[in-house]
């Protein structure tokens, strides 16, 4: 019995250690800052939403920009420590994604936290230079009407 217990309480020990890793890993400054990029960069990918739509029902649209999108939906991951889960609509990382329409599927790359970092960075200035060109496609299209 001693040892049985022992054993359980190594085995106990061994999985709160091993779900405090991914506690401290979300508490690293550089990837709570990573994760408020990754949330702008979804605020705008959402934002993009209803003017795919609207792009979609014009006559032609620039081919170079549904590449753009299709490749930063391809590329853009999660921040580790900050994932979304389908099913807990309780979560609170702080990031709100169960209330998001767009959720990110793609598996998370290994990178240093300041590698995170400048990749969100990164993905942020790619989104909004594609929200801009979406709209101003827009405008193009509503001018030459």
């Amino acid at each position: 019995m001693k040892i049985s217990f022992a054993l359980w309480l190594i085995f106990l020990i061994g999985i709160s250690l091993g779900c405090g890793r991914n506690t401290d890993q979300g508490q690293n400054p550089l990837l709570i800052e990573a994760n408020q990029i990754h949330q702008k960069s979804l605020d705008i990918r959402e934002e993009i939403l209803p003017i795919e739509e609207e792009l979609k029902n014009l006559p032609q649209t620039n081919e170079k920009i549904w590449e753009a999108l299709r490749i930063w939906d391809k590329d853009i991951i999660e921040v580790p420590g900050f994932e979304h889960s389908h099913g807990d609509e309780n979560n609170d990382h702080g990031d709100h994604s169960h209330h998001r329409k767009y959720h990110v599927h793609n598996p998370l790359k290994p990178m240093e936290p300041e590698q995170h970092l400048q990749y969100q960075i990164m993905m942020y200035e790619e989104i909004k230079v594609i929200f801009s060109e979406m709209e101003d496609e827009i405008k193009k299209q509503k001018k030459d009407e």
